[in-house]
């Protein structure tokens, strides 16, 4: 089969930065500018605006926001098949065109990023993949090679990507803690001028007065949240529960997340789903990510690894869900209640120590600590128990290696995570896709910082496809399980209600609202 001989990972790269005057253009200006080139994301740390009082750590996590367009290449895996696509010349042993490979999906990710030769822009991210590791990618990693390929869904020619990338060396960046806006380059060294030139490019295209106006649309106006066309019968899914708790109690796992799907209408342009998000539901780790087989629309509040250009490592499970209450009393009284949760608690415990275990595989001995346990934290439409873990990556390894030691987030698998897996291949109806996989970034210098899929939908031919579950333990019951699955999918739904809502008023709106 043909392959690609280049290794980027060794090419030299340097990083042109200029400071975007905020006056003449802001951040979502900037960002609307964008929203219909090729390739188009948005990694839009959307709390970072939100209300200091109702997200508390969220704000520190959405510091930075990057966008941008028109990557140089596409990384798609499917089974075994690795296909790049070469958009524009960025490389001479890297003609325009399909290249195609087998062998080791995280290897080629790491062949196609080069490496960052002198300062950077005193951001996390200046360049390298933007991208999703789906959750089918799993058996292709060392660590779950018995969990086989065995996997629900259709034959591997025919089914959506198991891991797809853009690789990018240009985009915009906004530090929301210094008001600072940024157009970012990569280009060989003798080429940071041109470098430059393309990243102000970027930030020079021409308005798009619709797109801001949609980004300033407050979309407050309550709703019902949008019923599902496709969705498991709720006895069904008591089905799957009970069959987990035969296997804890005959010792085959402690904790299995159980996962189904949703299908709605979409609204036309996912853009304004993002909108509606943003409005709505804030969350550290949104984003829009335009690939191959759809748009993925993302206002996941998880974090599952970070790693920065030092080796340092974190990860921050989410275990333990409660409704947000309008009502500021009931609402400190749902999360004192959510604290003191025995199931909750253990059920965020054996997460913990999963990822402590997987950390391990990575770290220098006795660096993985625990700083952060059972801490409450508030997002926009549900309250989440969250713990921290960090560690320090052992010399000689990268983030991609700590990507196959951690992959999937064990709030997404269950405790032990091979026999977890195993248990919930054999229950659930169909592949998860980029649902419980990460969606983030891998930067030129070195670090790495992805989100958990969750709170996301895949918008494809008119079709909004979310994903939703949660961990099963001895103590749970099924119809509990059940409406908390539901909860986790309602700001999605009450968003896409929101944004088809917008979509039909704008045929008869004032055209200085309308969406083209």
């Amino acid at each position: 089969m043909p392959h690609w001989p280049a290794d980027l990972s060794k090419l030299p790269v340097v990083c042109a930065a200029r400071r975007l005057d905020a006056a003449e253009a802001g951040w979502l200006d900037r960002v609307a500018a964008l929203r219909r080139g090729a390739g188009f994301f948005w990694l839009d740390g959307a709390a970072s605006d939100a209300d200091a009082g109702a997200f508390e750590r969220a704000r520190a996590e959405s510091r930075h926001s990057f966008a941008g367009i028109d990557p140089w290449a596409t990384l798609c895996v499917r089974g075994r098949r690795i296909e790049l696509d070469v958009h524009r010349a960025f490389h001479p042993a890297l003609e325009p065109g399909r290249h195609e490979s087998e062998g080791d999906p995280l290897d080629a990710l790491r062949r196609l990023v080069p490496r960052l030769e002198g300062p950077g822009a005193d951001l996390p991210f200046v360049g390298g993949a933007v991208g999703v590791f789906g959750y089918e990618l799993a058996p292709r990693l060392p660590a779950l090679a018995r969990l086989g390929s065995g996997v629900a869904g259709t034959r591997s020619d025919e089914r959506p990507a198991d891991c797809v990338f853009l690789l990018v060396d240009r985009l915009l960046a906004r530090d929301a803690e210094t008001g600072a806006l940024m157009a970012v380059g990569l280009g060989a060294s003798e080429g940071k001028a041109r470098a430059a030139a393309d990243a102000l490019a970027l930030a020079s295209r021409r308005r798009d007065p619709a797109g801001e106006a949609l980004l300033r649309q407050r979309f407050d106006a309550p709703v019902e949240p949008a019923a599902p066309n496709v969705e498991p019968r709720a006895e069904d899914h008591a089905r799957r529960v009970g069959r987990i708790l035969d296997h804890i109690r005959e010792g085959d796992c402690y904790q299995a997340c159980l996962t189904h799907a949703i299908e709605l209408d979409a609204p036309a342009d996912p853009f304004v789903l993002h909108a509606a998000l943003r409005a709505r539901n804030p969350a550290p780790f949104a984003a829009t990510l335009t690939l191959p087989d759809g748009v993925l629309v993302s206002s996941s509040p998880e974090r599952f690894l970070r790693v920065d250009a030092k080796g340092r490592l974190e990860s921050r499970p989410i275990k333990g869900t409660c409704r947000r209450d309008p009502d500021p009393d009931r609402d400190a009284a749902a999360r004192a209640a959510l604290a003191r949760s025995e199931k909750d608690r253990a059920e965020n415990l054996m997460i913990v120590d999963l990822v402590r275990n997987d950390l391990g595989r990575v770290c220098e001995l006795g660096s993985v600590h625990v700083p952060e346990l059972f801490s409450v934290e508030r997002f926009a439409s549900v309250s989440h128990l969250v713990s921290t873990i960090r560690g320090q990556l052992r010399p000689g390894l990268d983030a991609l290696d700590a990507v196959a030691a951690c992959f999937p987030a064990g709030s997404m698998t269950g405790a032990p995570k091979l026999a977890a897996m195993r248990i919930l291949r054999a229950l659930e109806p169909a592949r998860r896709g980029a649902y419980s996989g990460a969606l983030g970034y891998l930067d030129v210098a070195g670090g790495l910082d992805l989100s958990v899929v969750i709170r996301t939908a895949l918008v494809r031919d008119g079709v909004a496809s979310i994903g939703t579950g949660g961990g099963i333990v001895l103590d749970s019951e099924a119809h509990l399980e059940w409406e908390e699955a539901r909860d986790k999918t309602r700001a999605l739904r009450e968003a896409i209600r929101a944004a088809r809502a917008f979509e039909a008023a704008r045929e008869t709106s004032a055209p200085e609202l309308a969406v083209p």
